[in-house]
């Protein structure tokens, strides 16, 4: 009972700081509670699922854009990306940049879109967001009247075949707490 309780302290006390969220972020991840972002494939070839997540600033998010690289290795393929049903606007992808508009405000996480990712070698490589090539940012939209472009900070990258105890796996993304973070507190 006070494992759940402990729970249920930080669940409350992680909604309360994402409420109360100052920068915008755009994050990669290989789940959908957005909480893991080294993956590997369980057999070789096999596959791993990304997700691409916002998480606006306390007054939320009306659009963004960004693109998204890859690592310069053949036995990493990317296939066609699927993007959120909620996105009423898209121009361009996430490989060669995308700006997305939404037809409501987004305060909290919100997935922009998924993509499997095939590797057919046990070879590492990151997956990474960056500025979009034309309009720069990477950048949200704000909820403003007027949607001003303002700054997304970058909060991870996807590491693929990463051991799960390597560096880059075992630490919390960029941000200073994220709720994976929080829930391997509570895990067996």
């Amino acid at each position: 009972m006070k494992r759940y309780l402990m729970v249920f302290l930080a669940v409350l006390l992680f909604s309360t700081a994402a409420s109360a969220q100052i920068d915008g972020y755009l994050c990669l991840f290989a789940d959908v509670d957005h909480s893991v972002w080294c993956a590997n494939a369980a057999t070789i070839p096999g596959s791993i699922n990304m997700y691409v997540y916002m998480l606006p600033e306390a007054g939320g998010s009306f659009g963004a854009e960004f693109q998204v690289v890859y690592p310069n290795d053949p036995t990493i393929i990317r296939t066609a990306e699927t993007y959120n049903a909620a996105i009423t606007v898209i121009m361009g992808d996430i490989a060669n940049g995308i700006s997305v508009g939404f037809d409501e405000c987004k305060t909290g996480w919100f997935l922009i879109a998924t993509q499997m990712i095939i590797t057919s070698s046990a070879n590492q490589g990151i997956v990474s967001i960056v500025p979009h090539p034309t309009s720069g940012g990477p950048s949200l939209a704000d909820c403003g009247p007027q949607h001003d472009k303002y700054t997304a900070v970058i909060f991870n990258e996807l590491y693929i075949n990463y051991a799960p105890g390597s560096p880059e796996c075992s630490q919390t993304a960029t941000a200073d707490m994220s709720w994976g973070a929080i829930k391997s507190m509570y895990t067996d």
